[in-house]
């Protein structure tokens, strides 16, 4: 029924005639709820500020990564892709699983970002203090146990680029539970514009070498972390809250084994290939590995805004219209998107990257398969974490891991680049299947609601393409 104006006397024995002013009115019913269109609505709304956002720095981050390989060769290319992939895996086992606790705790506790600030600003100055000492020390060990004697000093670079990294991570991971992608989208631009200027000037006009890339990077996190953080400075001055530390360590813990592992899986193939091979084939397969992941950035769009719904809407409890849609629609996006990406990156290593790179096209294509699946683990992990069960998501991680470690030690030392493509693709694919039968088990949504797309979903595309070539917005 209509509801009478906000400031109209309830009704009673002293207002027998409140509604007589509004005679000319027909009542008609409420309509009722509509979750499953609300949460379509929502998903669809951050989703495409995702896909705008990331299809722009996937650009501009595209022709920064053409622009280095080109300049540095595939041997220190490849050298840096070592040196990145060590750090991003130092990051993992310090973090404390404090970049997707943060997701969750800044979806549920809004008013606590100052407090969520602070606690990752110490934890990063810690960071710094400890990391930064041991890679100066240690760097020629480094340079000699993983890149062949190369590196040296570069190595203490590398590892500044960590605390960095965290706190980039930690800032926009704030900015994405308070469900600002908006902000978090055009700030993401603007670091890969500034990527690609350090880039330019710092390799292509200094000849800085391997270091312009680690001081661009740091540069592009820079513009992140200030931009994300005067948002949350506007409610106070970051402050310590030790009691919000031990909750977040506490969820973060149960993450943390499956961010470790999930870097493991995604990055260590970099580091056994190094040990076995020259590092001009760290170069081509890293190469390889940046195209066929764009499809897991797409992953990635999907997966921050569904998790973030997730938590928002009381984790456990939250019902399935937005873990069903976010899925199923990843599943039909992503696979029409590795399907394009065999023929746009077939193209763009042999005319973009050129002749130097062509031995990075085969174990391209053999990744393909495999990245759309880890794609859909992705989310599907994701949605796990907004349910408050980060534990269950890393143990199918932990497995996922430890066939990637069998696989690359039994396939890099007799076939490289390829065996190391091959041991990815199975790792990937067996995630990707375990990680949805573990939803399906913790949601009770059933598979083909989870992940086959329906007419329905077909449909929304149907309209939008329909709705472009109409002129219509």
């Amino acid at each position: 029924m209509l509801d009478p104006p906000i400031d109209a006397p309830a009704p009673g024995p002293s207002s027998p005639d409140w509604w007589e002013p509004l005679p000319q009115l027909r009542l008609v019913p409420r309509p009722p709820p509509d979750p499953a269109g609300t949460a379509a609505r929502r998903l669809a709304r951050f989703v495409s500020w995702n896909v705008l956002g990331t299809g722009t720095s996937l650009a501009l981050g595209f022709g920064a990564s053409v622009l280095l390989a080109r300049l540095l060769g595939p041997s220190n290319r490849g050298v840096l892709a070592v040196m990145l992939s060590a750090g991003t895996l130092a990051l993992a086992l310090t973090a404390g699983g404090l970049p997707v606790s943060v997701v969750y705790f800044a979806a549920r506790r809004r008013e606590a970002g100052p407090a969520i600030l602070g606690n990752c600003l110490l934890h990063g100055l810690v960071l710094a203090a400890v990391l930064v000492p041991l890679a100066l020390l240690a760097s020629g060990s480094l340079g000699r146990a993983l890149t062949h004697g190369h590196g040296g000093g570069t190595w203490g670079l590398a590892a500044a680029l960590v605390p960095v990294t965290f706190l980039d991570w930690t800032t926009h991971s704030q900015l994405q539970g308070r469900l600002e992608f908006g902000r978090y989208n055009a700030l993401l631009v603007l670091q890969r514009i500034t990527y690609l200027i350090g880039v330019l000037i710092l390799l292509g006009v200094l000849s800085l070498g391997i270091s312009s890339a680690l001081i661009a990077t740091m540069a592009g996190s820079a513009v992140m972390i200030a931009g994300s953080a005067l948002p949350i400075l506007r409610a106070g001055r970051p402050r310590l809250d030790l009691t919000l530390m031990r909750e977040m360590l506490h969820y973060g813990a149960r993450a943390q084994i499956g961010s470790v592992l999930q870097i493991a899986n995604g990055r260590l193939d970099v580091i056994v290939l190094g040990l076995f091979r020259p590092t001009a084939q760290v170069g081509y397969y890293v190469v390889a590995q940046t195209l066929a992941e764009l499809v897991v950035q797409l992953a990635d769009t999907f997966q921050w805004s569904n998790m973030a719904l997730v938590a928002s809407d009381d984790g456990e409890r939250s019902g399935p219209g937005t873990s069903a849609l976010a899925i199923r629609h990843l599943t039909l996006v992503a696979g029409l998107a590795a399907a394009a990406d065999a023929g746009f990156g077939t193209l763009v290593i042999t005319f973009a990257y050129g002749p130097a790179f062509r031995p990075a096209v085969l174990p391209m294509l053999i990744l393909l398969p495999g990245v759309w699946l880890m794609a859909i683990a992705v989310v599907a992990q994701g949605d796990l974490g907004g349910r408050g069960r980060p534990g269950l998501a890393s143990a199918l991680t932990a497995a996922a891991a430890a066939l990637t470690v069998v696989l690359d030690l039994a396939l890099i030392p007799l076939f490289g680049v390829i065996g190391a493509a091959i041991a990815s693709t199975c790792a990937y694919s067996a995630l990707g299947l375990a990680s949805l039968v573990t939803l399906n088990r913790v949601s009770g949504i059933p598979l083909r609601r989870l992940c086959v797309p329906g007419r329905a979903d077909l449909a929304v595309y149907v309209r939008f393409v329909r709705r472009v070539l109409s002129g219509r917005r």
